[in-house]
């Protein structure tokens, strides 16, 4: 008999399953409303799916160029430039990938070194942790505002040290919809401004803005963009987030360095996509269907928070994206992971499968944050919505 293979020690040995998948999961086992992971339950634009058709059709079906197809990279320059007048040069400066979290993780591991400190602002995607530790850094969690999940530019001036390497910023944040504002990017400019510390934006949701505000990237402060890598995503703004299909932004001595992880990780990926994208984006419709986005999302959050009107749930309007942060402690006590998993299994009927906040702390939800917040996915058809507001009515209301 062959004597059994004796494995090293694992690289990540506290990652598991991920909190979106486990919902996912579990709300396919037990039939409830999936309205956890950050998908909508529509299609892309029918211009849009006809564009990328085409292109299969005229045969852009081989590998698209490593740093992306440069009629989508060329849009990608001239839109950024006129949302927030910077130019990046579209050869060295712009590199698309397998979606923003191939791009975030590959700007990781280019720039983070053994022993480096990289600060992140919690309730944190969980993507950064764990590329953080394959690349031997050393995580730093900053509580941003326990209330509105505002920056709190304290206590990211007190994590500040010699060893800092990195500051990822999430703008606008996942999971909260919290914003900025460009007073706090000049706010932290003036932290970092006689540092070597590089900033990691990742603006995934930076078009969606409510209630009128302004889409903010660090792409417009003149300073910060010189040290910063901003990722972005065409599945999130295009309801396509199947295609995985996103960009990076960034001067081009950081971007080579990340090129150099992409080119042997990625490579590149769905040329057809790609230049469905950039055709799309280019017509009249794709023009029409950016401009209109802000308002699209806005109504689904209204359509929400309305139907909950009068309820034992309580919340902050989230200032942008697709989700909605809604705390339950007024109706139940019990623990975030506990509530949602005995929510889900209420099954087809009643089931509702949600994201609590906790996964988002890396070290733990800290003093002065509710413990009894759940994230909700309002990307959703209205007849989804719908059915959604009637079993978190029910929910707040146990009998």
């Amino acid at each position: 008999m062959a004597r059994p293979i004796h494995l090293p020690d694992s690289k990540l040995p506290h990652v598991g399953t991920t909190i979106f998948t486990e919902m996912s999961a579990l709300a396919a086992e037990c039939g409830a409303l999936n309205l956890s992971q950050g998908f909508p339950d529509f299609d892309p634009p029918m211009a849009l799916r006809q564009a990328v058709t085409a292109a299969m059709n005229e045969g852009k079906n081989q590998y698209a160029p490593m740093a992306g197809d440069v009629g989508l990279r060329t849009w990608i320059a001239e839109d950024t430039e006129h949302r927030t007048q910077r130019h990046y040069d579209v050869n060295s400066e712009i590199t698309v990938g397998a979606g923003a979290s191939s791009l975030l993780f590959a700007a990781i591991q280019a720039w983070v070194h053994p022993g480096d400190e990289v600060i992140v602002l919690a309730p944190a995607y969980d993507l950064y942790q764990p590329a953080i530790q394959l690349a031997g850094g050393s995580l730093v969690v900053v509580p941003l505002g326990g209330t509105d999940y505002h920056l709190d530019l304290e206590a990211i001036a007190s994590a500040l040290t010699a060893s800092t390497r990195m500051l990822i910023l999430n703008v606008p944040n996942n999971p909260t919809g919290s914003g900025w504002s460009y007073e706090d990017f000049e706010a932290l400019h003036r932290l970092v401004q006689d540092t070597d510390i590089i900033l990691l934006s990742d603006e995934v949701y930076g078009p969606l803005q409510h209630d009128g505000r302004t889409a903010l990237s660090l792409s417009s402060h003149p300073a910060l963009s010189q040290r910063a890598l901003v990722a972005a995503s065409f599945g999130k703004i295009l309801h396509a987030t199947g295609w995985k299909i996103g960009y990076l932004l960034g001067p081009s001595e950081l971007m080579s360095e990340v090129r150099k992880v992409h080119q042997y990780d990625v490579f590149s990926t769905g040329a057809p996509l790609q230049a469905g994208i950039a055709s799309f984006l280019k017509s009249p419709e794709g023009k029409d269907h950016l401009g209109g986005l802000p308002a699209f999302y806005q109504g689904k959050r209204d359509r929400l928070l309305s139907g909950l009107n009068g309820s034992h749930w309580n919340w902050t309007p989230a200032e942008s994206g697709y989700f909605q942060v809604l705390d339950y402690g007024r109706f139940d006590d019990r623990d975030d992971r506990q509530v949602v998993q005995e929510w889900c299994r209420k099954g087809a009927q009643d089931g509702v499968a949600l994201i609590p906040l906790s996964p988002f702390y890396p070290n733990g939800i800290p003093e002065g944050h509710s413990t009894h917040r759940i994230r909700v996915c309002f990307a959703k058809n209205e007849a989804t919505l719908d059915e959604g507001i009637r079993r978190l009515l029910l929910l707040s209301n146990p009998s």
